[in-house]
């Protein structure tokens, strides 16, 4: 196809005074097909094309610019497993001590140790105190006065004499003597010939040995 000319055909004199109109001619077209050429190199570049590039310039999404490849996506990152963790241990409080109760110390009966057996029999009283109480009788198990009182007894121990605890405390002067301790004494033989009685009120009496009568039996 032919293109018509944008420019006039130009006359040219040349130095050595020829006519160079038909010079001129080409030259000038060969200025315009140049210039042609150029606006349409600007056009392709201005006009979005069949490859979808902006016309103005701008960069599509997922497209690198200057011709270089489009970065890949980073792999989504998965979480470490989260592993089961074990409850912790349940820690109980410490129960409550309860307060110890002050048990009072008492001495435990000698129950293997029976009174002898020459103590087992009547004793008659010597001491002026203990003649109101007339004889005392001894059993394997109960002593009796003769005024009236009999109780039954246990063996508390045997140091220093017999203590006995006299289960239905007895009174004697209007005072109650719960412990006794029987004290023998013996002759140059080494026979049993008196007994001596001390009459406490109560157990740490008899323990401390601060009793409230005393008084000597002698054997019949």
């Amino acid at each position: 196809m032919s293109m018509p000319s944008m420019f006039p055909p130009v006359k040219i004199t040349a130095v050595d005074g020829r006519n160079a109109s038909l010079r001129g001619l080409r030259w000038g077209r060969r200025v315009g097909v140049g210039l042609m050429l150029g606006l349409m190199l600007v056009s392709c570049r201005t006009v979005s094309g069949p490859d979808g590039n902006a016309p103005n310039g701008n960069v599509p999404n997922g497209s690198a610019p200057n011709g270089n490849a489009p970065e890949q996506p980073a792999p989504p990152t998965t979480p470490p497993p989260t592993l089961p963790t074990e409850p912790a241990p349940t820690v109980e409080p410490p129960a409550p001590q309860e307060p110890v109760s002050q048990v009072p110390t008492t001495t435990p009966p000698v129950q293997s140790a029976p009174l002898p057996d020459t103590l087992v029999k009547q004793w008659e009283p010597m001491s002026n105190v203990l003649l109101a109480f007339g004889p005392m009788t001894i059993t394997s198990g109960e002593m009796t006065w003769g005024s009236g009182q009999t109780t039954p007894y246990t063996l508390i121990n045997t140091e220093g004499g017999f203590l006995l605890k006299l289960e239905a405390n007895p009174q004697f002067y209007d005072t109650h003597h719960p412990y006794v301790k029987l004290i023998p004494k013996t002759d140059e033989s080494g026979a049993i010939t008196t007994v001596e009685v001390a009459f406490y009120e109560g157990e740490t009496q008899a323990q401390r040995d601060e009793y409230m009568m005393y008084g000597t039996y002698f054997g019949n």
